[in-house]
């Protein structure tokens, strides 16, 4: 609806602005009053529009976006069992820490603390 109004503005604003000009190039003074006043008229109308345009500029807009994922485990998934970096025991969620940084391991055999590292995506 705002811009069927827009355009009916503009439409009627560059009407008035032409049959000002026309008005002004006429030469006489009431012609050039006539033409001056039809000139002031559409700018008017030409602000109102220009004006309605910026403050829908400034309302948020909502946008909505459907994305199909396919979610097939394309990469690969290698389940390891995690070990002790100094004797090779095995460790369990039981020995993990989740500490800032990453997480802590600490194995229950030799009591060995060290950081569990990922391995490099490459």
């Amino acid at each position: 609806m705002n811009k069927i109004v827009e355009g009916v503005l503009v439409f009627f604003g560059i009407c008035l602005a032409l049959l000002g000009a026309i008005f002004l190039i006429a030469g006489s003074i009431e012609n050039v009053i006539i033409g001056a006043v039809l000139l002031l008229i559409a700018f008017v109308m030409f602000f109102f529009v220009y004006r309605i345009e910026k403050i829908e500029a400034t309302k948020p807009t909502q946008i909505q976006q459907t994305f199909n994922v396919k979610m097939d485990g394309s990469g690969t998934f290698d389940a390891r069992e995690m070990k002790c970096k100094s004797c090779g025991a095995p460790i369990t969620a039981k020995d993990l820490t989740v500490i800032q940084g990453g997480i802590s391991a600490k194995c229950s055999f030799c009591g060995a603390i060290f950081a569990m590292e990922e391995a490099p995506k490459w």
